[in-house]
């Protein structure tokens, strides 16, 4: 019967066959496989399409999205497949530990097609690794980068914020040419004095991986968060956002009165912000909100309280011994639980590359899933109708603690979320066709769970995760590592990690004293301006109070004799998420960090005779009962971490 079709109708035949059937049909049959064979590429080109492994008006050859070492489109569908696979446990993954991003990873930025990932550290500084070989290329001194600094990053610059709430902007030397700087907000002399200064330190081999001071942006309001994408810097204050050109170095548009009522609510406190080339996204305490760019109209609103009543819960499993790294998890469909809702809050919201698909995370662990989301904004679609959500497992002891941090990527649709329970994948149904259905069954997705890093322990000091198409990236304890950043030679320089298994120190210079900046007139300071600065973009929490430190534990080290004192919590973390409070402190996790047979990760602090601090019980913005490790002076949270990459 083939043979009596003309091949245009033919091909058209098969443009709706699976790639598992077409491969069926070629080894049964030899007509249809000499069909397949003489028209490989228009074959595989419509099976990326109809599995949606590309979107049908960006794939014109075999070039475009086929990207990454495919030459051919049979080449592209194996090797998408082989990475679908992989995100359900079907394939096997790779765990990579980048050790060259230190032992105190804040904040993660990856750029896979240049081979960077960029992080912030908890005790100050940034730094660049190198995705081949796990080398530091590039790197600002904690002098210059605040603590707990958060990065923004996009097509060759870095965006990062500062104690005057400000914005630093740094951009790619490559990239940048011959051009010194953007000539509109041009960067101040502590930024050139830090490139100067640090220029020396870096080999001339790893310019791919060099930054320069680009561009200061001076901020109207205190800000609250931000975000960039697209070269465009959405930045949330308390009344107004704004949103600035970076390349350009200046501000393109401001919306005001983000906080006016609408559904007989305001914003509430800003938790999380999003942006493309049409609409801002505000995640609220009260609120979601969707701005349209170019006059700053609300377009959308979404309350937790109006979250759609049935819900895909995902249940625990516990892997088998010997298991794969991702296991994929059940789900059951059941009722929202309306107390919850009630009392729960987005934390926070991305948008797809391509501008149709929406996903925000509530506090509660809700992942909810908007796909073609302007159908909503125009009155197409209402949110029951085309809305997913998903419940991850709640945290035991603190369910309105659930989730930790939201993930998605650009390209694809993949979501990943850290939560108190687990690190989740969640992957669109590749099984389903928009060729032969208007959408698939719900739920239409594909949710798998990382099995090895599962400590809950672990799990609530994650402060950052990123997706890309192929990878995960997050910050997790390291396996082993010899030392610790520390006070260096008695000066105010203070050594980074930077490659080697964790041993290797780079010891910047002391800062070249320069004399302060002065903030313009219409910027408004905040009360406490050197805390606020301390932005978090996936949370921005009360300030904290004051909090008395306890005793101390006593050590035969022969330290410093300490006074007990009150200590200014907000100096070091304003902006962390709200944590665990401190009933029931698991004295074992003690146990097992001062003991270092009972724990596979070799401890740093083995080798430093460190003095334990336990912060007084009831304090909410310190998990696991603010246990501390006070050395040489200073004061560093207990987060051992450094950046891990599952790869499929």
């Amino acid at each position: 019967m083939l043979h009596s079709l003309p091949v245009e109708i033919a091909l058209q035949v098969v443009s709706y066959l699976p790639i598992q059937t077409l491969h069926r049909i070629a080894q049964v049959s030899r007509a249809w496989h000499d069909l397949i064979a003489v028209n490989e590429c228009t074959v595989y080109r419509n099976a990326a399409i109809l599995h949606r492994l590309v979107q049908d008006e960006n794939c014109d050859d075999s070039t475009s999205q086929a990207s990454h070492q495919a030459t051919n489109w049979k080449s592209f569908c194996s090797r998408e497949f082989q990475i679908e696979w992989g995100w359900r446990g079907k394939a096997p993954s790779c765990v990579e530990e980048l050790s060259a991003s230190g032992t105190s990873v804040h904040r993660i930025k990856v750029d896979e097609d240049s081979g960077l990932v960029i992080t912030t550290s908890q005790s100050g500084g940034l730094l660049v690794t190198g995705l081949k070989g796990n080398s530091p290329l590039w790197g600002l001194p904690p002098s210059h980068v605040v603590e707990q600094a958060h990065c923004e990053y996009d097509r060759g610059y870095i965006v990062f914020n500062r104690l005057d709430d400000c914005k630093e902007v740094w951009r790619r030397v490559v990239d940048a040419g011959n051009e010194d700087h953007c000539t509109e907000s041009p960067p101040d002399a502590d930024m050139l004095s830090a490139w100067i200064e640090g220029t020396s330190h870096w080999d001339a081999s790893t310019r791919h991986g060099h930054f320069k001071p680009w561009a200061l942006l001076r901020m109207p309001d205190f800000t609250r968060a931000f975000r960039l994408s697209h070269l465009t810097l959405l930045v949330a204050a308390d009344e107004n956002a704004y949103l600035w050109d970076v390349s350009e170095g200046h501000l393109i548009e401001t919306i005001r009165d983000i906080q006016r009522r609408h559904d007989d609510q305001t914003l509430g406190r800003i938790q999380y912000v999003e942006v493309n080339d049409k609409y801002a996204f505000i995640c609220g305490s009260n609120q979601l909100r969707i701005f349209e760019r170019g006059g700053g109209a609300l377009v959308y609103a979404l309350s937790p309280r109006n979250l759609v009543r049935k819900v895909w819960n995902i249940l625990p499993e516990h892997p088998a011994p010997n298991s794969t790294i991702v296991k994929r998890q059940k789900l059951q469909q059941s009722d929202l639980i309306t107390n919850s809702s009630a009392d729960d809050r987005f934390m926070a919201v991305h948008v797809s590359g391509n501008g149709r698909d929406i996903v925000a995370l509530t506090r509660y662990g809700v992942l909810v899933i908007i796909p073609g989301f302007q159908r909503l904004i125009s009155g197409e679609a209402i949110l029951p109708n085309i809305g997913v959500q998903l419940c991850f497992p709640p945290s035991v002891r603190h369910p309105q603690q659930t989730a930790i941090y939201l993930a998605l990527s650009g390209k694809d649709g993949k979501v990943a979320a850290a939560t108190q329970r687990g690190l989740y994948l969640v992957s669109p149904d590749i099984e389903f066709s928009n060729l032969t259905t208007e959408c698939p069954p719900r739920p239409g997705v594909v949710v798998s769970r990382l099995t090895k890093f599962e400590d809950t322990r672990l799990l609530s000091f994650v402060s950052c995760l990123q997706i890309t198409r192929t990878s995960i990236y997050f910050n997790w304890k390291p396996s082993r590592y010899d030392t610790q950043p520390t006070r260096a030679g008695g000066n105010n320089g203070f050594p980074m990690l930077a490659g080697g298994p964790m041993g290797n120190l780079m010891d910047f210079p002391p800062p070249a004293v320069q004399p302060p900046i002065e903030a313009p007139a219409h910027n408004d300071q905040h009360p406490n301006n050197q805390a606020a600065a301390m932005s978090n973009d996936h949370d921005n929490e009360d300030e904290p109070g004051i909090v008395e430190v306890g005793g101390l534990f006593g050590h035969p080290g022969g330290l410093p004799s300490l006074e007990p004192a009150t200590f200014d919590l907000d100096e070091y973390d304003e902006d962390e998420e709200e944590e665990e409070d401190h009933e029931d402190f698991d004295t074992d996790f003690m146990d097992d960090f001062m003991d270092p047979e009972g724990d596979p990760f070799e401890h740093p602090m083995n080798h430093w005779n460190p003095v334990m601090v336990h912060v007084e019980e009831g304090h909410p913005g310190d998990p696991e009962g603010g246990m501390h490790v006070l050395i040489n002076e200073w004061f560093l949270p207990l987060n051992i971490s450094t950046v891990y990459r599952v790869s499929f």
